[in-house]
Order: structure tokens, then sequence, then C-alpha cells
């Protein structure tokens, strides 16, 4: 039932999409290694040896991938930057530090020597970690981890 009303979604999305003409960016962030960035290249027909900035549609929505981890999980620094740079240009324009969303909770963004982390501390609970992969940076928003319910809902929100 869960997959049917993401579909449903996907499809009424993709549908007004088209007739708006319009394509819209998801710049996606992932690891070599990770298990949860393969099952969203998957998802989302990611097409195999694409480089660094290249990109791909998907219902009405291009891709632009970055990979920010090698097969060695080493840091590929110019795309830790690049996502360092995006999500500070997210925190200037919304002129707030919470667009970080990940399991459905809004986190606090910060880089902490070098690497983009999220926050968020509250009477009972404090997280302060750097961003998991894959990471989705779509319109003001940062989702981390592979939800495809989260991700779609970013998506309804970019204008």
């Amino acid at each position: 039932m869960k997959h049917l009303t993401f579909i449903i979604i996907s499809l009424a999305l993709s549908l007004s999409l088209y007739a708006e003409g319009k394509s819209k960016n998801i710049y996606y962030f992932y690891a070599e290694n990770c298990s949860a960035c393969k099952e969203a290249q998957s998802f989302y027909q990611k097409p195999s040896n694409l480089k660094d900035g290249g990109s791909w549609n998907f219902n009405g929505w291009t891709f632009i991938a970055y990979r920010i981890a090698d097969e060695k999980n080493q840091i590929v620094r110019a795309n830790i930057n690049k996502l360092n740079k995006m999500c500070s240009e997210i925190k200037t324009r919304t002129k707030a530090n919470n667009f970080v969303y990940f399991r459905r909770d809004v986190y606090e963004f910060y880089i902490n020597k070098g690497l983009p982390y999220f926050k968020k501390e509250d009477k009972y609970s404090r997280k302060d970690e750097p961003f998991p992969t894959p990471i989705f940076v779509i319109g003001d928003r940062v989702v981390l981890g592979f939800n495809p319910e989260l991700i779609q809902s970013s998506m309804m929100l970019v204008k």
C-alpha cells in the first residue's frame, strides 16, 4: 500500500511537471560503497558510470550526481566542498539553519572540520553527527538518507 501511494504521488507529480514543461534539479550526493545510495540509484534509475556533475532525468526532474566518498571510503574533497557551499547558500537565502531533514525530523546545518554536520538539541535528546549518505538537495531542503516519501514531499514544495 505504501509503495502504491508513492507511485500515485510520483505519477501525479510527473504529469503536472510535464504539463508545465519544466525540469527541476535535485542534487544527489553519494558514497560509492553505500547500500542506501545503491538503492536510491536503482529507484531513480541513475545511469552507471556517470561522471561527477553528470545528470539524468527521472519523472520531469534532473538529478545531478556527485560522489563524496570513493571505493576506499576516502572523501572526495571537491564534492564535499560543493555540498557545503550549497548548504551555506540555503542558510543565507533562508536565514535559517534548520533545513536538514532526516527520518522526519528537522535538524540544523553546520560545518565541522570541513564536513557537513546536522544537530538537534531539545529537552530530551541531542543529535550531532556528520551527514549520512545519500544526500539530496531539493530546493531549500537537504534530505539525508534514502527516504522516498520524504524526498517526494520535498519535491512537491519546489516551485
